[in-house]
Order: C-alpha cells, then sequence, then structure tokens
C-alpha cells in the first residue's frame, strides 16, 4: 500500500515501519500535495491543528483513502468525529504495540491474539549471520528464565548440531514419524527431542537430499504440537528461502526477528530473496524486529542504514567479541560463556520475547519493550 505521511515526525515513521502492509512511503507537507496521486492508499498525519469540523472535508477531498490521524489525546468529540467518517484515530499515550494492534484490527482483520501468539520465527538475510546461535542462546536463556522453551531447527541446509550435544533424532526423522501419525501431539513429540539443560531443542534437518521434498502440512502440525505444549516456541528459520520449512515457520508465527549484520552482503543478498521469492508469499506476523548482530562501532555500514535498507525497526544489536568462534566450541551455546556484554543483550532480548510471547496469558507492562532498552556495548 503506497502511503503518504503528511509533516512526518520521527512517531509517523516508526509507525509506518511497524505496520508490514504500508510500503513505498511518500513524505509531503500537507493534504493538497497528494490530491492528484491516484497511486496513494494509505494517509498518515498527527492532528496538528485539526477540528473536529475538518475531518468531513478531508473525508470529502479522500473518499476511498485509508486515513490516519496521531493525536497528543483523545478528545471524545474529536474521536466521535473520525468514527463518523471512518478515520481511524490513535493516541500518543499508547505504546507502540497497542498502536499497532489497533491498526491491524481495523483495517486487516487481524485480531489482538493470534493463534501462534507464543510463536517466534529467527531467520537471518544471508547464510552464517549467527541465526542458530542466537535462537540456542535465547532458548537457553528463556529455559533458565523458568519458560518451558522449545528450539525447532527449520533450516534445511543447516542441522544446527551442539558441540559436545548428541541428538538421537533431527526434523527429517521427525518429519517422518509426524507424517506416520507416530508424533500426534506435543506430549508424544517431546520423548524425540533433545533435552538441554535449559530447554528443548530439535535439530534441523540432515539430510540436504531431502531439502526440497519436504511439504508444508507436517511442519504445520509440528510447529501447532510444540506451540500447544511450551510456553514458548523459536523456531530456527536460518537463511535460506527456498523450501517449505522456513516459509511455513515464516507464516505460522506471531513475531519475526530478522537477523542481519553490518555487511553488503546482508543487504544485497536479503533483497535479491525478498524480491525473488519472500515478496511473493503473504506473512502476517503481529510484530517484526531486526536484531544486528556482531555489532562493531567502526563499520562502514550502521545498525541505522541497516533499519532502512530493510524497512525493519531495530530490536537490539548484539556486541561482537574475537573469542565467539573459541566459547562456541567450549560451551556449545555463546550464552554459556563469559562474556558479560553479550550476555547482558541476550537476556534482554529474550526477556522481550518472552513477554510477547505470553501477552494475554499474564500480566503485560507497556507491551514488547518492556523489559529492553536497546544499548550499544
Amino acid at each position: 500500500m503506497k502511503t503518504a505521511i503528511i509533516q512526518p515526525t520521527e512517531t509517523l515513521k516508526r509507525l509506518v515501519m511497524y505496520t508490514r502492509q504500508f510500503s513505498d512511503q511518500i513524505e509531503v507537507q500537507s493534504f493538497d500535495e497528494i490530491i492528484k496521486d491516484r497511486k496513494i492508499d494509505v494517509i498518515l498525519t498527527e492532528q496538528m491543528d485539526l477540528l473536529a469540523s475538518d475531518i468531513i472535508q478531508i473525508r470529502q477531498k479522500f473518499p476511498n483513502h485509508k486515513i490516519l490521524i496521531l493525536s497528543e489525546t483523545a478528545d471524545p468529540f474529536f474521536q466521535k468525529a473520525c468514527i463518523t467518517y471512518d478515520i481511524l484515530l490513535i493516541t500518543k499515550d499508547m505504546n507502540e504495540r497497542e498502536q499497532l494492534n489497533t491498526i491491524q484490527k481495523a483495517w486487516f482483520g487481524l485480531e489482538e491474539q493470534t493463534e501462534y501468539h507464543n510463536v517466534v520465527a529467527i531467520h537471518g538475510t544471508h547464510r552464517q549471520i549467527g541465526v542458530t546461535q542466537l535462537a540456542l542462546s535465547i532458548g537457553q536463556t528463556l529455559g533458565g528464565l523458568n519458560y518451558k522453551t522449545i528450539v525447532i531447527g527449520l533450516n534445511p541446509y543447516n542441522p544446527g548440531e551442539i558441540n559436545n550435544i548428541q541428538s538421537t533424532y533431527s526434523f527429517e526423522q521427525i518429519y517422518d514419524l509426524i507424517e506416520s501419525n507416530v508424533i500426534y501431539d506435543g506430549e508424544s513429540l517431546v520423548q524425540y527431542l533433545t533435552k538441554l539443560n535449559q530447554f528443548y531443542y530439535l535439530v534441523g534437518n540432515r539430510d540436504f537430499y531431502k531439502a526440497m521434498t519436504f511439504d508444508s502440512k507436517p511442519v504445520e502440525r509440528l510447529i501447532h504440537f510444540a506451540k500447544d505444549h511450551f510456553n514458548v516456541v523459536i523456531l530456527d528459520v536460518g537463511s535460506f528461502y527456498d523450501s517449505y520449512l522456513p516459509l511455513t515457520g515464516l507464516q505460522l508465527s506471531n513475531t519475526h526477528i530478522l537477523i542481519s549484520s553490518q555487511e553488503s552482503i546482508s543487504i544485497e543478498e536479503y533483497k535479491r530473496w525478498q524480491e525473488q521469492v519472500l515478496n511473493r508469499f503473504d506473512f502476517h506476523p503481529k510484530s517484526v524486529y531486526q536484531v544486528v548482530n556482531k555489532v562493531a562501532s567502526r563499520a562502514i555500514i550502521t545498525p541505522r542504514q541497516l533499519e532502512d535498507a530493510h524497512n525493519v525497526p531495530i530490536l537490539a544489536e548484539v556486541p561482537f567479541f574475537p573469542e565467539a568462534s573459541d566459547a562456541v566450541i567450549e560451551d556449545g551455546i555463546l550464552a554459556q560463556a563469559e562474556y558479560k556484554p553479550f550476555n547482558k543483550v541476550i537476556e534482554g532480548l529474550s526477556r522481550a520475547i518472552a513477554d510477547e510471547a505470553t501477552e494475554g496469558q499474564e500480566e503485560s507492562r507497556g507491551g514488547f519493550f518492556r523489559f529492553f532498552t536497546r544499548g550499544r556495548a
């Protein structure tokens, strides 16, 4: 949907970024500038000096547009005028999550909670970016916070084996057991998982020959079994999008977390995946965020540039540390290594994910960012 932002503010720009249906936005200074642009579908503006009487004229000029007005507080009379003329009014005292929920429910028919509220898909912009390690580290941390957590490997070309941990079963075996109805619910699934100290893990596909043969139905059933049995389901989607494994994972998850890095390949390769594959599918997550991995202060590409390139807001920046490779060999999972800056970010990110996944199940204050404040190490 082509979107016009009138007298753009940072709040309006972030609102567009969070709402995935808005695209190809333009910035203008008045309503008059967009009267002749027939391609505009959505108009966003702050209330500024608009009065209830102005609402009639706005709707007459733009009879078929989706119009959103952002106000400081909800003035009852102005609110009634907006309702009367089918203009969406949201206020600045709502947190970002509440604003997004209002837009999705009013304009796109998406309810505040979805069936997959506790399913989080972690995916990457390009290969070897660290999706699996971050998924495992988050799973380890969530388990330590007493959330019953599972990490499911859905990367068709990387099983995500953990050093020093022997896993009996992997995805392709579970897939066959689901097809034959040996696994038929969450309880019957558990015995085929790798139980670690803090969480359960399903190693990804070990048989690359089968990567292109998997169908979506068993993957759907696997996610259904997991979401009903666990508090939080982390899907390690990986960075290859040419299989039903990652595509089904992205379709059946409430939250998408895109892992990027400060490299040109992070922008170029993901852009190709979007243009050639991802844009052909319909994904309807309630929340989409970006995590920049291995952040370096002197990199040519800044996190802000990645935010603009991918049009996805940054939730966290994971610091780089040279000993990471050795830590993986020694500890298997980076969250178990003694590197406080890394662990601090992972803990904050894990708490934010837990808050998102359990929203509606327990008291939530402040939405997705309740526990997390982005910071640079």
